[in-house]
């Protein structure tokens, strides 16, 4: 699922900018921010495997956090502990990322 967003994502900033009548379409800013959360998950998923496999599972395949501990072999507490890092660390370099530009 997450392939399929990202790819969907990546076609669409791609896609040349239409001009009908004066206004001008882009991609959108869910689109961007996406393709910054994937360019950042594949950041976490370098730094701490562990905390990313929960937000992928969460995120892209809509599971909740005791589905996520169950597919992935983590107690319920350490889903938990793995998936509060992660949101953490995601928001830090998101809001970094915003920064830049």
């Amino acid at each position: 699922m997450r392939r399929i967003l990202i790819e969907s994502a990546r076609r669409k900033q791609l896609a040349p900018r239409v001009n009908l009548e004066g206004l001008q379409l882009a991609a959108s800013s869910v689109d961007e921010r996406l393709l910054e959360l994937h360019d950042a998950l594949d950041r976490l998923a370098v730094e701490e495997p562990v905390a990313a496999r929960p937000v992928e599972s969460r995120v892209f395949a809509g599971l909740s956090v005791e589905e996520t501990a169950s597919a992935l072999g983590l107690s319920r507490a350490a889903a938990y502990r793995e998936w509060a890092f992660a949101r953490a660390w995601l928001a830090t370099a998101l809001s970094e990322n915003q920064k830049q530009i």
